[in-house]
């Protein structure tokens, strides 16, 4: 036992201290190795290897890929547009535009700084220019962000699909319909404070997308609508893996942004450079926790929480309620990553034993990591558009709490209601 909390400590400590993730992870199982005298080191870049020897895991570079290639082929502009034609003149249509194109950004990344990147450089401008607050419109762009990784194709759900082997399709599905309520929940906030409040100005926003005419936004924006139809048909399909998906759908952007000429052979390289210098450090992240889940199996982890969780009779309720509260808190505190890598596999097998389904199990924790994206004190969403509005950290905060209010009530109902993540997969797979 002494050798677990020697784990944590060791790593936890230098990652509190500013030390990388899979430095953090590797050192600490280093020191475990050591005073646990599990034998020789040498194990340890076998089990490394071994982390990063899946052929899953080009998946997550390939849709980052995607997902900077559509904002530098200027594909996410036409959905604006085409969401502007029809909602951009009415009051809070500038916001119901950024959660609108937030979604569909939502579908060809996955990441959340990648959608609050690609939305809030466009959308903020234009908001300010229409007499919205700068600290409202920050905290619209910032809480729409949080979709992707909840909508597929989502980079944690990836993860979660490699250090769990669950099927990536089924956790693909699974966030669909928290998407749907999360989306449903931001449109609320927005009709709210539309209603005699400052924050939302009462003149209709100049919409310059109706002049272009309907036919020409919507024969702008069907090429780029199609990546996620792509995306989800294969999926559901099952004519390809999500690797093979994410391979393809990089390369329609790839072309559209040829054939639109809005790619140049210099941007491709720069985001060609830019993927390549992410996936570099995934591998390294998911070559640590090879070495990482070595030291758990060693150690008889995941059976000595097994053990616990019957010693204490928890219910599958008590342990769902426990499990949201652990990573709500984590969410706050650590990136989302990590506290996949870590946590999952150890949990994962007690809430299987308890009768849990792993699918519903494993995407609930997903959405509720993901509301530390917007929750301070971490808050990497609000450190992103802080700087992309140029706003200050406190002000942009409080214009949050009602988005914050609306994903909380989203993770209890996606914890207490399996069938809203697991009914989806199940009918579907």
């Amino acid at each position: 036992m002494m050798e677990i909390g020697v784990l944590f400590v060791v790593m936890f400590g230098l990652m509190a201290l500013g030390a990388p993730i899979f430095l953090a992870m590797l050192i600490a199982v280093l020191v475990t190795l050591v005073i646990g005298d599990y034998g020789s080191a040498t194990a340890l870049p076998t089990q490394m290897a071994a982390g990063v020897d899946s052929y899953e895991l080009l998946a997550i570079p390939f849709f980052i890929l995607m997902g900077s290639l559509m904002s530098k082929a200027g594909l996410t502009e036409r959905i604006v547009a085409f969401l502007m034609y029809f909602i951009g003149g009415i009051k809070g249509g500038l916001a119901y535009t950024v959660i609108g194109a937030s979604a569909f950004a939502s579908t060809v990344s996955g990441s959340a700084p990648a959608a609050a990147s690609m939305i809030g450089s466009s959308m903020l401008p234009m908001m300010k220019r229409s007499g919205y607050r700068q600290e409202f419109s920050a905290a619209v762009v910032a809480s729409s962000a949080v979709l992707g990784p909840v909508i597929p194709p989502s980079v944690p759900m990836v993860f979660v699909a490699l250090v769990t082997s669950l099927s990536v399709g089924q956790l693909f599905m699974a966030g669909i319909v928290p998407g749907v309520l999360l989306i449903a929940g931001l449109f609320l906030v927005v009709v709210l404070r539309s209603r005699g409040t400052a924050r939302i100005p009462d003149t209709a926003a100049v919409n310059p997308y109706r002049e272009a005419g309907l036919r020409a936004v919507t024969v702008r924006a069907v090429p780029a609508l199609l990546t996620p139809i792509l995306i989800i048909a294969g999926v559901i399909g099952g004519f390809a893996t999500v690797t093979e998906i994410s391979i393809l759908s990089s390369a329609y952007v790839l072309v559209l942004g040829l054939v639109y000429k809005s790619l140049d052979l210099r941007s491709v390289f720069q985001v060609f450079s830019q993927t390549a210098l992410f996936s570099a450090t995934i591998m390294m992240i998911f070559a640590a926790v090879g070495g990482f889940t070595y030291i758990v199996a060693l150690t008889r982890l995941g059976t000595r929480v097994d053990e616990f969780v019957q010693d204490a009779g928890f219910g599958p309720v008590t342990f769902l309620l426990l499990t949201m509260l652990l990573f709500l808190l984590l969410g706050t505190i650590m990136d989302a990553i990590p506290a996949i890598l870590i946590f999952v596999p150890v949990l994962l097998p007690s809430a299987i034993a308890l009768g849990i389904d792993p699918i519903h199990y494993s995407a609930m924790i997903v959405v509720n990591l993901m509301v530390g994206l917007i929750t301070p004190p971490v808050g990497a969403l609000l450190f992103v558009t802080t700087k992309l509005a140029r706003v200050q950290f406190s002000p942009l905060v409080r214009e949050a709490v009602p988005f914050i209010l609306v994903y909380f009530v989203v993770v209890v109902l996606t914890t207490f209601i399996p069938a809203l993540t697991a009914g989806l997969p199940g009918l579907l797979f």
